[in-house]
């Protein structure tokens, strides 16, 4: 009996939780990630300047929790040492605290650490970017800027919504028009984020979280005080998506200088280095409820992520695990 395969267009945690579970269910699964690391936002780098050697999570900041499926795969992972709980809830620069009492999770010893315990046992290919896919002789043809070919039964694609839309049109497959339309529907905020290596511990309060207004900065992180980074002092600044989306075309280094000039506070030291990264389409303004969409366009494909499940970290394994027990119930149906 032929082994079913499913090719999954994304290495996010959304592509990595439906992978993982196919897998164990004895499907040929190939994720196809265009980034050099595994994880999407799960995103983590370092920064050196001699002796010093920064930790940044310059993607998402932390997860939460809260919905049992989910709770129990973060009680797993604390278990194998991949998760810890960083806070319970956060401050902001008022001094009021955000989500008090809630259990805020961030990877162990980074948050791209869960995302490679996920992929150790998968086949994932990094670096390659998909250009077009066709549904050719029952079976989908992914092609690739690196000129790979990959094949699969069933297709699941992760990416931004607008991505997945752009991959649509190149590759001419017309949605039904209410799907069109709720795709198009989800809009998304851009987000700088800037890791700065700094020369002596900042001034971000414990637990090395803090929120702000939004108008230029939305969110402050120091990796020390966090436990990334012992062997150096980092901080994580990351901008509103009004100020984002205003400076998306502007110079790198007038981006980093006004950042850094807002930052200031909260600093309390000379900067080493710094590093800028651009989430183009960071987090959902209207992510969509339900888990994911399917369907024969004109094969098996299922489209999934962050902009599903209410968004944020949480929705994106939520969609994963559904987009594979909808996939594993088709195939035991028949």
């Amino acid at each position: 009996m032929k082994q079913i395969s499913v090719v999954i267009v994304g290495g996010g945690l959304c592509g990595l939780m439906a992978a993982v579970v196919l897998q164990l269910q004895g499907l040929e699964v190939t994720v196809l990630d265009k980034g050099k690391g595994i994880g999407g936002r799960l995103a983590s780098r370092r920064l050196r300047h001699g002796d010093a050697v920064g930790c940044f999570d310059f993607g998402a900041q932390y997860f939460k929790a809260q919905h049992p499926l989910f709770l129990a795969w973060v009680e797993d992972w604390i278990k194998a040492g991949v998760v810890k709980v960083w806070a319970e809830g956060m401050g902001t620069e008022t001094g009021t605290i955000r989500s008090q009492g809630v259990k805020l999770y961030r990877g162990e010893p980074s948050n791209r650490s869960l995302a490679q315990y996920l992929a150790q046992d998968l086949k994932v290919v990094n670096q390659e970017k998909v250009n077009a896919f066709h549904w050719q002789d029952n079976v989908w043809q992914i092609h690739c800027d690196s000129g790979g070919i990959y094949q699969g039964d069933h297709l699941v694609v992760t990416a931004p919504l607008p991505q997945t839309l752009e991959l649509l049109t190149v590759s001419n497959i017309n949605l039904p028009a209410d799907i069109q339309q709720t795709l198009t529907g989800v809009v998304y905020d851009p987000c700088f984020s800037l890791s700065l290596l700094l020369e002596q511990p900042s001034l971000v309060p414990d637990p090395g979280g803090l929120w702000l207004s939004g108008e230029l900065l939305a969110w402050m992180a120091c990796s020390t005080k966090k436990g990334i980074s012992p062997h150096g002092y980092g901080v994580t600044v990351q901008a509103g998506p009004e100020f984002s989306r205003h400076y998306l075309a502007a110079d790198t280094e007038q981006v980093i200088e006004l950042m850094t000039a807002a930052a200031q506070p909260w600093l309390g030291s000379a900067v080493l280095t710094s590093h800028l990264h651009l989430w183009r389409y960071s987090h959902p303004q209207n992510p969509l409820d339900q888990p994911f969409l399917f369907g024969d366009f004109p094969g098996p494909v299922y489209f999934g992520g962050d902009a599903f499940h209410g968004g944020k970290v949480e929705g994106a394994a939520l969609s994963g695990l559904a987009i594979a027990e909808h996939l594993l119930n088709s195939l035991a149906q028949g």
